[in-house]
Protein backbone atom coordinates (compact mmCIF):
# COMPACT_ATOMS: atom_id res chain seq x y z
CA UNK A 1 0.00 0.00 0.00
CA UNK A 2 3.04 2.43 1.30
CA UNK A 3 4.54 1.90 -2.71
CA UNK A 4 1.37 2.54 -4.23
CA UNK A 5 0.61 6.09 -2.62
CA UNK A 6 4.20 6.83 -3.37
CA UNK A 7 3.54 6.57 -6.78
CA UNK A 8 0.37 8.24 -6.29
CA UNK A 9 2.80 11.26 -4.93
CA UNK A 10 5.49 10.96 -7.86
CA UNK A 11 2.67 11.41 -10.39
CA UNK A 12 1.46 14.44 -8.22
CA UNK A 13 4.63 15.93 -8.04
CA UNK A 14 5.55 15.11 -11.64
CA UNK A 15 2.13 17.46 -13.31
CA UNK A 16 3.61 19.79 -10.42
CA UNK A 17 6.11 20.13 -12.33
CA UNK A 18 5.03 19.85 -15.10
CA UNK A 19 2.27 23.42 -14.51
CA UNK A 20 4.96 25.19 -12.62
CA UNK A 21 7.54 25.17 -15.90
CA UNK A 22 4.51 25.60 -18.55
CA UNK A 23 3.01 28.64 -17.07
CA UNK A 24 6.23 30.27 -16.22
CA UNK A 25 6.37 32.62 -19.68
CA UNK A 26 9.92 32.80 -20.15
CA UNK A 27 10.59 28.87 -19.59
CA UNK A 28 9.99 26.29 -22.42
CA UNK A 29 9.13 23.13 -21.92
CA UNK A 30 9.52 19.60 -23.86
CA UNK A 31 8.48 16.12 -23.29
CA UNK A 32 11.81 14.53 -24.08
CA UNK A 33 10.52 10.69 -23.34
CA UNK A 34 7.28 9.00 -20.42
CA UNK A 35 9.79 10.03 -17.48
CA UNK A 36 11.96 13.20 -18.72
CA UNK A 37 11.42 16.75 -19.29
CA UNK A 38 13.58 18.91 -20.93
CA UNK A 39 13.10 23.16 -19.53
CA UNK A 40 14.55 25.61 -22.01
CA UNK A 41 15.86 28.95 -20.86
CA UNK A 42 17.97 31.25 -22.90
CA UNK A 43 21.15 29.27 -23.10
CA UNK A 44 20.47 27.07 -20.22
CA UNK A 45 18.63 23.28 -20.27
CA UNK A 46 17.26 21.92 -17.51
CA UNK A 47 16.95 18.04 -17.18
CA UNK A 48 14.42 17.09 -15.00
CA UNK A 49 14.21 12.81 -14.58
CA UNK A 50 11.88 10.84 -12.39
CA UNK A 51 13.34 6.72 -12.90
CA UNK A 52 11.33 4.01 -11.77
CA UNK A 53 12.14 3.14 -8.85
CA UNK A 54 11.50 6.83 -7.33
CA UNK A 55 15.01 8.68 -7.95
CA UNK A 56 14.72 11.91 -8.70
CA UNK A 57 17.09 13.51 -11.45
CA UNK A 58 17.98 17.44 -11.59
CA UNK A 59 20.91 18.74 -13.54
CA UNK A 60 21.18 22.16 -15.64
CA UNK A 61 23.61 22.35 -18.70
CA UNK A 62 24.54 25.60 -20.67
CA UNK A 63 26.47 24.53 -23.89
CA UNK A 64 29.09 21.61 -22.64
CA UNK A 65 29.37 23.00 -18.67
CA UNK A 66 27.14 21.36 -15.84
CA UNK A 67 25.81 24.10 -13.91
CA UNK A 68 23.79 22.25 -11.49
CA UNK A 69 23.07 18.57 -10.90
CA UNK A 70 21.24 16.87 -7.43
CA UNK A 71 19.62 13.27 -7.59
CA UNK A 72 17.65 12.11 -4.49
CA UNK A 73 14.98 9.67 -3.76
CA UNK A 74 11.20 11.17 -3.63
CA UNK A 75 10.24 10.72 0.18
CA UNK A 76 7.44 13.14 0.06
CA UNK A 77 6.03 15.76 -1.85
CA UNK A 78 7.26 18.79 -0.29
CA UNK A 79 11.40 17.64 0.26
CA UNK A 80 10.69 17.18 -3.80
CA UNK A 81 8.98 20.45 -4.55
CA UNK A 82 12.03 22.30 -2.05
CA UNK A 83 14.64 20.53 -4.33
CA UNK A 84 13.09 21.40 -7.12
CA UNK A 85 12.76 25.27 -6.40
CA UNK A 86 16.76 24.95 -6.16
CA UNK A 87 17.23 23.92 -9.39
CA UNK A 88 14.41 26.44 -10.69
CA UNK A 89 16.29 29.45 -9.10
CA UNK A 90 19.86 28.42 -10.84
CA UNK A 91 18.10 27.48 -14.13
CA UNK A 92 16.80 30.74 -13.88
CA UNK A 93 20.04 33.30 -12.76
CA UNK A 94 20.95 35.72 -14.37
CA UNK A 95 24.39 35.65 -15.17
CA UNK A 96 26.53 39.03 -15.13
CA UNK A 97 27.12 40.84 -18.53
CA UNK A 98 30.51 39.81 -19.64
CA UNK A 99 32.15 42.94 -21.60
CA UNK A 100 34.18 42.53 -24.39
CA UNK A 101 37.46 44.11 -24.69
CA UNK A 102 40.18 44.08 -27.66
CA UNK A 103 43.90 45.61 -27.49
CA UNK A 104 45.39 46.34 -30.58
CA UNK A 105 49.11 47.00 -31.28
CA UNK A 106 51.53 46.56 -34.76
CA UNK A 107 51.53 42.99 -34.63
CA UNK A 108 49.13 41.23 -31.68
CA UNK A 109 52.00 40.03 -30.40
CA UNK A 110 52.70 42.42 -26.81
CA UNK A 111 48.85 42.86 -26.48
CA UNK A 112 48.76 39.24 -26.92
CA UNK A 113 50.74 38.72 -24.00
CA UNK A 114 49.20 41.28 -22.17
CA UNK A 115 45.10 40.31 -22.92
CA UNK A 116 46.68 36.63 -21.43
CA UNK A 117 47.49 38.24 -17.97
CA UNK A 118 44.54 40.27 -18.26
CA UNK A 119 42.02 37.34 -18.33
CA UNK A 120 44.22 35.65 -16.11
CA UNK A 121 43.45 38.43 -13.08
CA UNK A 122 40.04 38.73 -14.39
CA UNK A 123 39.14 35.37 -13.45
CA UNK A 124 40.62 34.95 -10.51
CA UNK A 125 39.02 38.05 -9.30
CA UNK A 126 35.53 37.26 -10.86
CA UNK A 127 35.45 40.09 -13.05
CA UNK A 128 33.26 40.48 -15.96
CA UNK A 129 35.26 40.91 -19.04
CA UNK A 130 37.14 38.96 -21.26
CA UNK A 131 39.76 40.55 -23.62
CA UNK A 132 41.36 39.62 -26.43
CA UNK A 133 44.33 40.60 -28.98
CA UNK A 134 45.20 41.98 -32.70
CA UNK A 135 47.25 43.28 -35.02
CA UNK A 136 46.47 46.57 -36.35
CA UNK A 137 45.67 45.25 -40.32
CA UNK A 138 43.19 42.95 -38.85
CA UNK A 139 41.10 45.73 -36.58
CA UNK A 140 38.37 46.93 -39.16
CA UNK A 141 36.92 43.21 -39.64
CA UNK A 142 36.71 42.34 -36.17
CA UNK A 143 36.24 45.66 -33.80
CA UNK A 144 32.10 45.63 -34.11
CA UNK A 145 32.53 42.54 -31.52
CA UNK A 146 33.55 44.49 -28.61
CA UNK A 147 32.48 47.19 -26.23
CA UNK A 148 36.64 49.01 -25.54
CA UNK A 149 39.05 48.72 -27.81
CA UNK A 150 42.81 49.97 -26.57
CA UNK A 151 45.83 50.55 -28.77
CA UNK A 152 49.22 50.04 -28.17
CA UNK A 153 51.09 53.38 -26.93
CA UNK A 154 53.24 53.25 -30.08
CA UNK A 155 49.79 53.50 -32.24
CA UNK A 156 48.67 56.49 -30.40
CA UNK A 157 49.07 58.88 -33.28
CA UNK A 158 46.47 56.77 -34.84
CA UNK A 159 43.78 57.46 -32.52
CA UNK A 160 42.27 60.00 -34.32
CA UNK A 161 42.12 57.96 -37.70
CA UNK A 162 40.85 54.80 -36.20
CA UNK A 163 37.70 56.28 -34.38
CA UNK A 164 37.00 58.12 -37.18
CA UNK A 165 37.31 54.53 -39.32
CA UNK A 166 35.60 52.66 -36.52
CA UNK A 167 32.24 54.55 -36.38
CA UNK A 168 30.78 54.06 -33.29
CA UNK A 169 33.52 52.00 -31.56
CA UNK A 170 35.07 53.72 -28.68
CA UNK A 171 38.88 53.62 -29.41
CA UNK A 172 41.35 54.78 -26.54
CA UNK A 173 45.21 54.27 -25.81
CA UNK A 174 46.55 52.83 -23.08
CA UNK A 175 49.16 54.81 -20.92
CA UNK A 176 52.84 53.91 -21.67
CA UNK A 177 53.34 53.51 -17.87
CA UNK A 178 50.24 50.57 -18.09
CA UNK A 179 51.47 48.80 -21.29
CA UNK A 180 54.98 48.65 -20.64
CA UNK A 181 54.75 47.04 -16.83
CA UNK A 182 51.95 44.78 -18.02
CA UNK A 183 50.21 46.62 -14.76
CA UNK A 184 47.03 44.19 -15.09
CA UNK A 185 45.32 46.32 -11.68
CA UNK A 186 45.70 50.27 -13.64
CA UNK A 187 43.98 48.73 -17.03
CA UNK A 188 40.86 47.05 -15.31
CA UNK A 189 40.29 50.51 -13.39
CA UNK A 190 40.83 52.15 -17.16
CA UNK A 191 38.44 49.86 -18.16
CA UNK A 192 35.93 50.44 -15.51
CA UNK A 193 36.73 54.03 -16.31
CA UNK A 194 35.62 54.09 -19.37
CA UNK A 195 32.64 52.19 -19.63
CA UNK A 196 31.42 54.09 -16.35
CA UNK A 197 31.64 56.94 -18.65
CA UNK A 198 29.90 55.36 -21.70
CA UNK A 199 26.68 54.79 -19.52
CA UNK A 200 27.27 58.41 -18.23
CA UNK A 201 27.23 59.76 -21.81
Amino acid sequence: METFYKQEDLEVFRKWVYYQVTSHPHLTLEKYDSRTYKIYYKNKVGRFVIWPIGIVEEAITEGEELLFYLHYQFHNFQYATNLFQRMMDKLLEETEQNYQILLCCSGGMTTGYFAQKLNKYCQLNHLPYHVDATAIYELENIYQKYDLIFVAPQLRYKLQELSGKLESAKVQDVAPSIFATYDCQAMIEEIENQLKDEKNE
